[in-house]
């Protein structure tokens, strides 16, 4: 169960009570934000959290209520959007939800895939995981420890400081934030997040985790994740499993990487669309902002026990170009040029998709 918590934003205080209660979706405490907004069930308990593209209402995983509910709460929203002229998308949902939405008429393609390590079963032995065991086992050696940090129990200024500085350097440096399917710290809200950190042997701060509660607690997942950008190699390897193993002695049953997005889609299907297409494109090409490829590569790391699809679902009335931006809007690009750059790059592959196929099949970089 999250803990209560008296932020001002009743509307944020209930549906932080719902997914609490109700929360089974790792995806679920990503929304939980004072600048989405929040539809509740009228005739069951259960939230969907949103937040508007325009007309369109951007959700982040499933809706959040007791599981013989879900289909009565959908339904409600989406007649909800409906009413009020907003065009629905459902990113992340589980494979379970998309099929019900399916049913509903909407379109489904596949979002990615996240990385999920079952803790009773998961350790480093094996031969997939011998490079990121070597890298935790040296930084252990080097005297790199971590520890966790919990501001419900009281708040040291002096370490938020810290990794203050550390926030706006790996800001500086990826010129990107993502605020609606990655999160704040939110120390003064932390709503069931566990914090940790780690340091060299110096005391020299190193890495910033932070997990959200699912599966009252049983589950958490990866939301922010900050690392020092001139720190050793492996220290945010080192950080994960530092906590995870930490979670798996007090009894936790899962973590959750979270997502990859865009990994996985399969372009070679007779059914293949635009859309899917577009999104292969971004994954194999994009390298500024933020680089989808070499994320995937980083949970693969840690082999993870399971790798679950995600799924993006739309109304079918969206056009591709305006659902690929509405996605990237709500992702909070943070610099309005970067921005501009990726709605450019998508209403010229739609309309002039043959030549960058032909470019991608010459190997040229598409997206420079």
């Amino acid at each position: 169960m999250m803990e209560k918590n008296l932020s001002g934003n009743l509307e944020l205080d209930a549906a932080a009570k719902i997914i609490g209660t109700y929360g089974t979706d790792s995806q679920h405490g990503l929304s939980l934000h004072p600048d989405n907004s929040y539809f509740f069930g009228k005739s069951v308990p259960g939230v969907v959290p949103y937040t508007l593209a325009g007309k369109r209402a951007m959700s982040q995983g499933d809706p959040a209520g007791r599981p013989e509910d879900i289909p009565r709460l959908t339904d409600e929203y989406i007649a909800f959007c409906r009413s009020k002229g907003y065009r629905p998308v459902f990113n992340s949902v589980s494979h379970e939800m998309a099929g019900l939405l399916k049913t509903r008429g909407f379109s489904v393609l596949k979002y990615g895939e996240e990385a999920i390590l079952e803790l009773e079963s998961y350790s480093l032995s094996g031969g997939k995981k011998g490079a990121l065991r070597r890298n935790v086992a040296k930084l252990d050696r080097a005297g790199v420890t971590s520890e966790e940090y919990c501001p419900q129990a009281g708040r040291d200024q002096s370490l938020e400081g810290e990794i203050a500085k550390l926030e706006e350097q790996w800001f500086a440096d990826k010129k990107l934030k993502l605020t609606y399917s990655v999160g704040d710290l939110q120390f003064d809200m932390p709503y069931g997040r566990r914090y940790f950190i780690s340091r060299d042997a110096d005391g020299n701060l190193l890495t910033v985790l932070s997990f959200l509660p699912y599966k009252s607690g049983k589950g958490y997942c990866v939301d922010v994740m900050y690392r020092e950008l001139d720190g050793p190699t492996g220290e945010m390897e080192h950080a994960i499993i530092s906590a995870a193993m930490k979670m798996k002695e007090e009894g936790v049953e899962e973590v959750s990487l979270n997502i990859a997005p865009l990994a996985g889609i399969d372009v070679t299907k007779p059914d293949t669309d635009r859309i899917e297409e577009l999104m292969h494109v971004i994954y194999n090409n994009m390298d500024f902002g933020y680089d989808f490829k070499n994320l995937y590569r980083f949970k693969s790391k840690f082999d993870p026990t399971v790798w679950k699809e995600r799924y993006l679902v739309y109304d079918r009335r969206i056009s591709p170009v305006r659902l690929a931006t509405s996605i990237t809007q709500t992702k909070g690009v943070a610099d309005p040029g970067l921005y501009r750059r990726y709605k450019k790059f998508f209403v010229s592959y739609i309309l002039f998709p043959k030549r960058y196929k032909e470019q991608e099949e010459s190997g040229t970089r598409l997206l420079k």
